[in-house]
């Protein structure tokens, strides 16, 4: 055998001891904080407003959203508190969705009207997601907007 054969030969087996070590482990569990946002939000004819919460898990593990503790503010009026207990597993790496009811204040409704009027509306959510598995509460502070869907009146996303 060659010196040039005997060094690849060399080269291929650390090579492949190397990369044999590389996948012997378990895979890393990494936790990172959930988020929460509004994916839709439908103004219903009795004014309550039906919430669809967009759950997102950023982990690389499953985690399960057993609360969801939220003030809403609308374009910086208090809209009112969201409280939901879903009990919902979502895989890591995933979104799913969460429905939720509000009667939303007197001032939060006008000025939802009144925003909505001019194009989009502006939206706070503060307050906390908890988690089963892992058993964590991790706090949540999401800001965004909502502009009316076409062709579907009184939905926003």
């Amino acid at each position: 055998m060659k010196l040039s054969q005997l060094v690849r030969f060399v080269f291929a087996l650390v090579s492949l001891a190397l990369l044999a070590a590389c996948g012997s482990g378990k895979p890393v569990r990494r936790i990172n904080p959930p988020a929460l946002s509004i994916q839709q939000l439908t103004v219903q004819a009795d004014g309550h407003w039906q919430l669809e919460l967009r759950a997102q898990n950023f982990s690389t593990v499953a985690m399960r959203f057993d609360a969801i503790e939220a003030g809403l503010e609308i374009e910086g009026i208090n809209a009112g508190a969201i409280f939901v207990r879903p009990q919902l597993e979502i895989p890591g790496q995933s979104a799913d969705v969460i429905a939720a009811t509000l009667a939303p204040s007197r001032e939060a409704a006008a000025k939802f009207a009144e925003a909505a009027g001019s194009g989009s509306v502006g939206y706070q959510l503060r307050g906390s997601i908890e988690t089963g598995e892992p058993d964590r509460k991790f706090p949540l502070n999401q800001s965004s907007r909502l502009s009316p869907v076409p062709g579907r009146p009184n939905t926003y996303r």
